[in-house]
């Protein structure tokens, strides 16, 4: 269980930053449609609440677990608490129904947000790379891998959100679509980095297949669900969303594995 859960912080955390990097950017876009953002308020606040909440429960099971400090560097640390801050000052705002006449200053905000939130995911990447890390975390495509994994997670969830709070009919097939076209990114992305680490004790079991299967077949999977006359569109959209969180676990514990492997011969080249 403690295996799991120290496997699970950073997917938590990237998860999170992504959701608060869709809010953001949807929050300021909303505001320049006021006849949008009305409606849209509630889906919002919503999302900046459960990024933050994942953003934090990451940061609170890291303490609890006592992992290493590998991710709390003092760079990490200020633009993570910049985007929670943000978060939360927008989260109020929405709230207190800023939305109704203080349009700019939400989208300053959101555009703030979504750049902290940005930077902390960049960060997180970073610093998975640093001080004597093994020579696959220290793989330049680590960082637009860790970007994609957080636009594609979080998306997954602002989409689930979206169907909870507002009947999306025959836009959560687009949403599907979405998910698989992005998930295709991310597995070809995976795909070139394996490619140019090399095979691993995990890869030789046939590990690596199961994220790029679930990136993409799951939400292909919903699609074609979603296709189905009378089928309720939160059924594929869970389906996709649990398939996209279940890779990111999976492709977490592979990059430890894989770093854990590499480490002898990382010690023997230094």
């Amino acid at each position: 269980m403690r295996q799991l859960l120290s496997i699970a912080t950073l997917p938590l955390a990237t998860t999170g930053l992504g959701l608060l990097m869709w809010s953001g950017m949807t929050t300021a876009a909303l505001q320049m449609r006021p006849d949008g953002a009305s409606t849209l308020h509630q889906l919002q606040w919503l999302g900046l609440f459960c990024g933050g909440l994942l953003v934090a429960t990451s940061a609170v099971a890291r303490r609890l677990l006592r992992l290493p400090a590998s991710h709390d560097r003092g760079r990490t640390r200020m633009l993570v608490a910049a985007a929670l801050a943000l978060a939360a000052v927008l989260c109020v705002l929405l709230l207190g129904g800023a939305w109704a006449g203080q349009g700019p200053l939400l989208v300053a905000l959101g555009i703030a947000l979504l750049l902290a939130a940005f930077g902390s995911v960049a960060a997180l990447a970073t610093d998975l790379g640093a001080g004597p890390a093994p020579a696959p975390w220290r793989h330049p495509l680590v960082l637009p891998v860790q970007l994609l994994w957080a636009m594609t997670a979080g998306l997954a969830l602002l989409y689930l959100l979206m169907d909870r709070l507002f009947t999306t009919g025959g836009d959560g097939r687009t949403m599907l679509l979405t998910l698989t076209g992005l998930g295709l990114c991310l597995a070809v992305c995976k795909g070139v980095y394996w490619h140019a680490t090399g095979p691993t004790r995990a890869a030789r079991r046939g590990a690596r297949a199961g994220v790029p299967a679930l990136l993409v077949l799951g939400p292909l999977l919903g699609w074609l669900l979603a296709r189905a006359d009378g089928m309720p569109t939160v059924v594929p959209l869970s389906l996709a969303t649990v398939c996209v969180l279940g890779a990111a676990l999976l492709d977490q514990h592979l990059f430890a594995r894989e770093g854990a492997d590499a480490m002898p011969a990382s010690t023997e080249e230094t």
